[in-house]
């Protein structure tokens, strides 16, 4: 999987990276949607990648995500951030996976 990163995500995102042990991860958060099948991509900041993880190739930071979640992506897709909403946005060519994506610190 490929994820490119535009120049405000980086920009939002290089202090969180810059701190310690912090490891960028794509999840497909299935919590409270009711079944595995419908989830809520979110960035999630932690401390260390599992058994599971992948490692997306970036134009920016390394980027980790469960192997069991790639069913749900396409292979090349784009991270923004938004101003408006001050959220990050996932998306394709083809899709808007989400426009009001948040960062969330599991650390």
């Amino acid at each position: 999987m490929k994820i490119t990163f535009t120049d405000s995500a980086i920009e939002r995102l290089t202090p969180y990276m810059g701190q310690g042990d912090a490891q960028l991860k794509l999840v497909f958060d299935t919590e409270g949607c009711g079944c595995s099948v419908n989830g809520v991509p979110t960035l999630w900041l932690v401390s260390e990648e599992s058994q599971q993880d992948l490692t997306a190739e970036t134009n920016a930071f390394k980027l980790i995500y469960n192997s069991k979640d790639e069913i749900f992506y396409e292979m090349n897709m784009k991270i923004d951030f938004s101003e408006g909403n001050k959220s990050y946005i996932l998306k394709s060519n083809n899709q808007i996976y989400n426009a009001g994506m948040s960062l969330v610190d599991k650390r």
